[in-house]
């Protein structure tokens, strides 16, 4: 893991260089990261959807063998191979992405990586908001509304998208069970909860993720106009 930590750490100082910004530099590794992972990602927005076009034969499934979970294991991975189906394809960028999340939740929590590093270094974005810094000590630091509501904006950005994230990668698949179900609801307010005390690059890095991969979905799932309809 400290091996590809320094990757990640090389590439931050590399991108801090080049723009100055320290908030800028972890958005661009952020996208470095997330197209380097595109190909597993359209494999998951693949599986995906055929998921989504055999969600009806799934739910007969279910419905037909409610009182036998063992036959309807069977059944459910006979329909996987009949329609040539991984049911786990949809978890391969996450799985890929999550040790890169650990490297640079490390490098983050680490400012003397950067400070040693970089000679006159400042772990600023856009020279308003310290990104070394957690919410906590941010709004701790400062006086008036201000002081809670500019180190609020990340952190809460990264919940909000995260939500969107998740309703739109989920529309159109059969419903979830309760715990899959509940953390569409769990999952961004822990966001927002963690980044209570965590830098704020880290959030900025979340957020930045979550941005790219909205956009992706809405480009990969715009509805095609019908050029059949009449004239």
């Amino acid at each position: 893991m400290e091996f590809l930590r320094t990757i990640v750490a090389e590439a931050l100082i590399f991108f801090y260089n080049f723009t100055t910004d320290y908030g800028l530099a972890i958005i661009l590794l952020t996208l470095t990261v997330r197209f380097v992972t595109l190909p597993l990602t359209m494999k998951q927005t693949k599986s995906t959807k055929a998921m989504q076009a055999i969600g009806p034969e799934q739910k007969k499934l279910q419905e037909k063998y409610k009182d036998n979970k063992e036959k309807l294991n069977q059944e459910m991975m006979e329909l996987y191979k009949k329609h040539k189906i991984n049911p786990l394809g949809g978890c391969l960028p996450m799985l890929v992405q999550f040790p890169v999340l650990i490297a640079v939740f490390g490098v983050l929590r680490d400012p003397n990586r950067m400070y040693n590093a970089i000679e006159g270094f400042s772990p600023l974005f856009a020279n308003t908001i310290d990104l070394n810094m957690s919410f906590q000590e941010l709004a701790s630091q400062g006086t008036g509304l201000e002081a809670y509501l500019i180190p609020a904006i990340i952190p809460i950005l990264a919940g909000v998208t995260t939500y969107l994230q998740t309703k739109l990668t989920t529309a159109g698949q059969p419903k979830a069970g309760g715990g899959m179900g509940a953390m569409t609801y769990m999952m961004p307010f822990m966001i927002v909860f963690f980044s209570y005390s965590l830098p704020q690059g880290l959030p900025l890095y979340w957020l930045t993720g979550n941005i790219f991969a909205i956009v992706q979905h809405l480009l990969l799932n715009r509805t095609k106009p019908d050029l059949e309809g009449g004239v």
